[in-house]
């Protein structure tokens, strides 16, 4: 179930926001598998570990890209867009 949805950043200032919390190949990789349906925060924790996980959580709410309560992560709006931009981007970078 999907709630809360966010529109795609409208601000240069939201923009920035999203471009802070997709610079960092940890986020990327974290939302690359909320794209591919882990939505637990337990589930994101042991794919790409717990070092500093609530950091790279809250950069990706800021950005407006994901809500996450009681251990759930729902990706907004512009989270499934971002989250396919940036997978795609992955799978044509691995495949040179």
């Amino acid at each position: 179930m999907k709630i809360g949805r966010k529109p795609k950043p409208e601000s240069p200032e939201e923009m920035a926001l999203v471009h802070h919390a997709l610079e960092s190949p940890i986020r990327r990789r974290m939302i690359i598998l909320m794209v591919e349906g882990c939505l637990s925060v337990e589930g994101i924790s042991e794919a790409v570990g717990p070092n500093m996980l609530g950091y790279h959580l809250h950069r990706l709410e800021l950005a407006g890209l994901i809500e996450v309560a009681d251990g759930a992560i729902t990706l907004t709006e512009a989270g499934e867009a971002y989250g396919a931009l940036v997978k795609a981007q992955a799978e044509r970078g691995s495949a040179g």
